[in-house]
C-alpha cells in the first residue's frame, strides 16, 4: 500500500515538475522574443507560435491520444501509429509552409525554417506523449529541460557572435532545441518503444475512427486562439494584438499548467478504463475544482505582479493590456473547469460528442468577438472573455453527459488486453 502511494505521489510530483518546466520555459522564450523582436516581430512570432500550437493539438489527437488510450505494442495498432506519425509530421511541415506564405510573416528562409520546426516539433511531441503514456514524468521533465537549455543556449551564442535578433533566429534555435530533445528521448526510452511493426494490415481505420473526432476536437481551442489573433490583427491592429498577447504571456504558467495536467488526467482515466475500473464523472468534477483553484492562484499571481513583470516582458516597447489580463485569468479558470471532463470523455472514446459541444462554444465566442471588433476595434481587450466564459456551459453539458453514462458504484470488468474499435 505504501509502495503504491509513494509511486502515485512521485508521479504527481513529476507531472507538476513537467508543468513548471514547460510553463517557465515557454514564458522565458516568449519573453525574450517579446523584448528582442519589437512590436512587429513579436506579433509575427505570436502568430507563428499560435499556428504551431494548433497544428500540434490536431496531431496529438491523431498520435498522442491513441498512444495513451490504445495498446501501442499490439502489432496492428503499432503499424498504424508508425504510418500516422510519419504522415502527420509531413503534413505539419506542409501546413507550416501554407501558414507562413499565406500570412506573409517572413521570407523564404523563415518559411523553410518554420516548416522544419513544425516537423521537428511534432516528432518531439510524439516522444513527449510516450513518456506521458508510460507515466514517466520525471524523465519527461529532463527532456523538456534539454529543449529549453538548448534553445536558450543557441540563442545566446548567436547573439554573442553578432547575429542580429530576428524571427528566423528564434525559429532556428527552437528547432535545434527540439532536435536535442528528440535525441535525449531516444536515449531515455527503452528500445521496445522504437520497435518496428508491419505496415500492411494495420488498424489504421480503427485508429482513424477515434482520432478524426479527437483531433478536430483537440484543435478547437488552439484554433480559436489562432483565429482570435488573426481577427485582432486584421480588424484592430498589430499593436492591439501585442498588448493582448503580452497579457496572455503573463498568465502563461496558469494556462500551461491546466493544459499539461489534462495529459496526466487522460493517462489516468485511460488506464482505469483498460484496467476495468472506469472513473466516474464525480471524480472528474473533483479534478475540475482542484485545477480551477490552482489556475486561479496562478492567475492572481500574474495580475498582482503585472507592475513588476511588465517591463521585464515588454522591455518598455509596448504595454500589457490590463483588461485583457483579467480576461485571461477568467479564461484559465474556465479552461480548468472543462478539461478534466474532456479527458474523461476522451478516455471513454466520446470524441464526437466533445467536438460538438466545444465547437458550438468556440463558434459563438468567435462570432461575438468579430461583431465587437467590427463595431469598435478597441474591443480587442474583450477577446479572452468571449472565448472563456462559454467553457462553463460546455463543462455543465459534459458533466450531464458523463453522469448519465457512469458505471454503477463498484463496477469492475475484465481488463482490456486488446484494443477495441473506437466508438464515437
Amino acid at each position: 500500500m505504501r509502495s503504491k502511494l509513494a509511486k502515485a505521489l512521485a508521479s504527481v510530483g513529476g507531472a507538476m515538475t513537467v508543468q513548471l518546466v514547460t510553463s517557465g520555459g515557454s514564458l522565458l522564450i516568449q519573453t525574450l522574443a517579446a523584448r528582442s523582436l519589437g512590436t512587429n516581430g513579436y506579433g509575427a512570432y505570436a502568430l507563428f507560435f499560435a499556428a504551431i500550437v494548433m497544428i500540434t493539438a490536431v496531431q496529438s489527437g491523431w498520435v498522442g491520444d491513441p498512444l495513451t488510450v490504445y495498446d501501442r505494442f499490439a502489432p496492428r495498432i503499432r503499424g498504424a501509429l508508425i504510418l500516422t506519425i510519419a504522415g502527420t509530421a509531413l503534413a505539419g511541415a506542409v501546413a507550416g509552409v501554407i501558414v507562413s506564405v499565406s500570412m506573409g510573416l517572413t521570407g523564404p528562409l523563415g518559411t523553410l525554417l518554420y516548416a522544419l520546426l513544425v516537423a521537428l516539433w511534432l516528432l518531439n511531441e510524439t516522444g513527449r506523449r510516450i513518456f506521458t503514456a508510460r507515466m514517466q514524468f520525471w524523465r519527461l521533465a529532463i527532456n523538456d529541460c534539454c529543449y529549453l537549455v538548448t534553445t536558450l543556449l543557441t540563442m545566446g551564442i548567436a547573439v554573442a557572435i553578432g547575429i542580429g535578433s530576428s524571427v528566423e533566429l528564434v525559429l532556428a534555435c527552437m528547432g535545434l532545441g527540439c532536435l536535442a530533445s528528440m535525441v535525449l528521448a531516444r536515449l531515455q526510452l527503452p528500445g521496445k518503444e522504437y520497435r518496428r511493426a508491419p505496415l500492411r494490415g494495420t488498424a489504421i481505420r480503427e485508429i482513424a475512427e477515434f482520432s478524426w473526432w479527437r483531433s478536430v476536437q483537440a484543435g478547437i481551442r488552439p484554433g480559436a486562439l489562432l483565429v482570435t489573433r488573426i481577427l485582432i490583427a486584421t480588424l484592430a491592429s498589430t499593436g492591439a494584438l501585442v498588448g493582448v498577447e503580452a497579457a496572455r504571456l503573463l498568465l502563461a504558467p496558469a494556462l500551461t499548467f491546466v493544459n499539461g495536467t489534462g495529459w496526466f488526467l487522460l493517462g489516468n482515466f485511460a488506464k482505469a478504463e483498460r484496467d476495468g475500473r472506469p472513473m466516474r464523472a464525480r471524480q472528474a468534477v473533483w479534478a475540475c475544482a482542484l485545477m480551477s483553484a490552482v489556475a486561479l492562484v496562478l492567475s492572481l499571481g500574474g495580475i498582482v505582479l503585472v507592475g513588476v513583470l511588465e517591463p521585464i516582458v515588454t522591455g518598455g516597447k509596448f504595454e500589457v493590456d490590463r483588461l485583457a489580463l483579467f480576461g485571461w485569468g477568467i479564461y484559465a479558470v474556465c479552461f480548468a473547469c472543462t478539461l478534466p471532463l474532456v479527458s474523461l470523455a476522451t478516455a471513454r472514446k466520446r470524441s464526437r460528442a466533445v467536438f460538438t459541444i466545444r465547437s458550438v462554444e468556440s463558434l459563438v465566442g468567435l462570432s461575438v468577438l468579430a461583431i465587437l471588433l467590427l463595431v469598435d476595434p478597441d474591443h480587442a481587450s474583450l477577446a479572452p472573455y468571449c472565448l472563456g466564459i462559454g467553457g462553463l456551459v460546455s463543462a455543465a453539458m459534459l458533466w450531464r453527459m458523463l453522469r448519465r453514462e457512469d458505471p454503477p458504484p463498484g463496477f469492475v470488468r475484465p481488463p482490456t488486453t486488446e484494443p477495441q474499435p473506437a466508438t464515437v
